[in-house]
């Protein structure tokens, strides 16, 4: 089950930086990629879910003498409940923007920043601990930047 927590949050990260760096050229690619990544990342939460209990898996990011600091995710029901949303709705606007965005130039642009905002979200969602909910946090500030100015060049 640790191995869903993470695919959940790094999917959506996956397919932008797939998108970001131009390995899908084709728009219908690019659209498959990163709705296919949130949608996994619903389906998977949707599978945390149902086998039920708490998870918290982390890895050591830093450590130095007397001080460690901890990449970890929390799930537990509150943030199973509002990853359940962001994950559903982050797929619903993923689905809505293939016809909104079908005529822009951009569109593979658009769709790596929209995959980096649902990564950001669910970090916030998922953060076991402050550091982390800072950087995502920044993230989501930084995706949201990016998309408000995806019209000006």
């Amino acid at each position: 089950m640790n191995t869903a927590a993470w695919l959940i949050l790094l999917l959506p990260l996956f397919s932008a930086v797939l998108i970001g760096l131009g390995a899908f050229r084709s728009r219908i690619a690019s659209a498959v990629i990163s709705v296919g990544a949130v949608v996994g990342s619903f389906l998977l939460t949707l599978l945390v879910i149902a086998a039920g209990g708490e998870l918290h898996p982390s890895v050591i990011w830093l450590a130095i003498e007397g001080l460690q600091i901890d990449i970890g995710l929390r799930f537990d029901t509150l943030s199973k409940l509002m990853l359940c949303v962001v994950t559903g709705v982050g797929g619903l606007i993923h689905v809505f923007s293939l016809g909104y965005m079908k005529e822009d130039r951009d569109f593979s642009r658009y769709f790596a920043f929209l995959s980096l905002f649902v990564f950001s979200m669910i970090g916030i969602v998922l953060a076991d601990n402050f550091v982390m909910m800072f950087i995502f946090w920044e993230l989501v500030g930084i995706s949201s930047y990016l998309l408000i100015g995806f019209w000006f060049e």
